[in-house]
């Protein structure tokens, strides 16, 4: 909908990561995986948006990444170090280590995502991009 100078939609958090995750595709079909890559991030978002499903291995969380297995299980180290994600061993399984995304993550990214919804939704019509 159309209003004054902005237009108006319903967009959602859900919305907003699943823009997000189409852009994160689209971005590598068009420019290629090795190029354009932001592979924490790429790895953030994977766990957040699989958070309630099943716990993810850092073996398996390394294939969410546009990053080489190597470079990725750096980068999942380096999130650890820094708070955002837990690692530890799973206990049915001890050669595997199981990546989480911590509660204070979890927060910060639903308020990055709630940030791009208010930004989309305050973006004025001229600076929409037209068709």
């Amino acid at each position: 909908m159309i209003e004054g100078q902005r237009i108006t939609t319903t967009v959602s958090r859900c919305s907003m990561i699943g823009l997000t995750e189409q852009v994160q595709r689209l971005r590598a079909d068009e420019f290629g995986k090795d190029l354009f890559t932001i592979p924490a991030f790429e790895m953030l978002l994977d766990l957040y948006t699989r958070r309630s499903v099943h716990p993810r291995s850092l073996t398996s969380l390394t294939g969410a990444s546009s990053a080489s297995e190597r470079n990725s299980q750096r980068i999942v180290h380096r999130l650890a170090e820094r708070g955002f994600v837990d690692l530890h061993r799973d206990p049915s399984d001890g050669r595997r280590i199981i990546v989480e995304l911590r509660e204070e993550t979890n927060e910060m990214l639903d308020r990055f995502f709630d940030r791009l919804v208010e930004m989309a939704a305050d973006m004025p019509m001229h600076r929409r991009p037209q068709k």
